[in-house]
């Protein structure tokens, strides 16, 4: 069955859920925050007789949540002795959605951040167009005239990425999905964290917009979605001393559809690995290579859960299982990159390909049933298939950068063109 996916403030308004039809749902996964910030899940039956009763499903987030509430809550009182970063210290920021024939997925996503809270004259919203079979993606930005828009020609996801970097007004650089709904406040979270000039990249939490379907659930369920928990984390290199193989795990960093760089720093560890992601033989990893590469350059990465995005997982099951697979394809082609690359973490990338692919894998396989198994299994597959697609990723990357193409941008005549990072004024 369904699950309904609600998300709650306890310092606003309780929403009303008595609109919403008890057969079609099993559970209620409340996303509670406390003041925007986000604290938790609170899960509720729906076979309960107070299903919907405001004064019930407040009970059960106390009760289920309310150590986590109590921390949080100790965490503000603390910080609000501390100075804080008011909206005008902000960086520049340009938010750039990299997309390819999914016009209506675009449009919401673009509907919300247009709605983002973020300085106006400081925000520069940009959709890349990726090598479009037709005008469907133009017409739809052009719903919306503060939105600039551009083409890569070449096809893959990092094509698009590094195209962004390319016309990037901001001083950062977030990067969302045409799948996703951004929150009002996603931007500034990320934001935020760059007032420290040793952090280079910044993540977000991820949770599910809808529970709608079978395969939305079994996701959600089989690797906790995209979700990395409710706690912020600092990134560096000294985390070696307690993490084994760090950073080659850079799937507990974050994920693509929610991140943010700053710009400078893609001069130093260079541009988005084209051989890898969507679009390639890959299929995956081009956000956990530029994770990895960030944190061994030096930099702090930040995992910050106040910035949320909301993300429309695969509603059926042939496309799960064409993303699960693409999940093991795309790490352990990310593993032969660095393998190949990195001469200092060669053998314990080859170590943890093979510790992970002999334990991690067969934990899976002992310990989980019917559908997760499956899963698991195509996921495995993936795996093998992986180093091989890294090399032929390789071949047709190289000959695309011969052709003789350019990225062009379409600047609407309303977008802001006083948008400047410091080093413009």
């Amino acid at each position: 069955m369904a699950v309904k996916v609600v998300e709650v403030d306890l310092t606003q308004t309780f929403p009303s859920l008595r609109d919403t039809d008890i057969k079609h749902y099993s559970h209620i996964q409340l996303l509670v925050r406390w003041n925007k910030y986000p604290v938790g899940y609170a899960w509720i039956d729906a076979r309960s007789k107070r299903f919907l009763e405001e004064d019930y499903l407040k009970f059960e987030i106390e009760r289920q949540l309310f150590h986590e509430l109590e921390r949080h809550k100790l965490k503000l009182r603390l910080s609000g002795a501390l100075p804080s970063n008011s909206l005008a210290d902000l960086p520049t920021l340009t938010v750039a959605v990299c997309t390819r024939n999914r016009p209506e997925s675009l449009r919401k996503a673009l509907r919300s951040l247009v709605e983002l809270d973020y300085p106006p004259e400081k925000l520069d919203l940009l959709v890349v167009d990726n090598a479009p079979p037709d005008d469907a993606t133009k017409l739809v930005v052009a719903e919306f005239p503060v939105i600039r828009y551009a083409v890569e020609p070449r096809p893959g996801l990092d094509w698009a990425r590094n195209c962004a970097i390319e016309f990037a007004r901001g001083q950062i650089i977030a990067y969302t999905d045409d799948d996703t709904k951004a929150d009002r406040y996603w931007a500034q979270n990320l934001a935020s964290h760059f007032a420290n000039p040793k952090v280079g990249c910044v993540t977000g939490l991820v949770v599910p917009a809808e529970r709608e379907t079978d395969a939305q659930n079994l996701f959600e369920e089989y690797n906790n979605g995209f979700g990395k928990g409710f706690e912020s984390h600092y990134y560096t290199l000294g985390v070696r001393k307690h993490w084994s193989y760090f950073p080659l795990g850079a799937g507990n960093f974050g994920t693509g559809c929610n991140m943010a760089y700053r710009k400078e720093i893609f001069s130093k560890v260079g541009s988005f690995d084209v051989a890898l992601d969507v679009g390639t033989p890959t299929h995956g990893a081009g956000d956990l290579d530029m994770f990895y590469r960030v944190v061994r350059a030096g930099y702090i990465l930040v995992y910050e859960p106040a910035a949320i995005i909301h993300h429309y997982h695969r509603p059926d099951y042939q496309k799960l299982k064409q993303q699960i697979h693409d999940f093991g394809r795309g790490v352990y082609a990310f593993w032969t990159k660095t393998f190949l690359s990195d001469p200092e973490m060669r053998w314990p990338a080859l170590k943890l390909a093979m510790i992970w692919y002999g334990q991690g894998y067969l934990r899976k396989l002992l310990k989980r049933k019917g559908s997760h198994r499956r899963l698991a299994l195509i996921e495995a597959y993936g795996a093998l298939v992986g180093p091989f697609a890294y090399f032929e990723a390789r071949k047709v990357a190289r000959k695309l950068s011969r052709q003789k193409v350019n990225a062009t941008l379409n600047q609407p005549e309303t977008a802001d063109l006083l948008l400047m990072s410091s080093s413009e004024k």
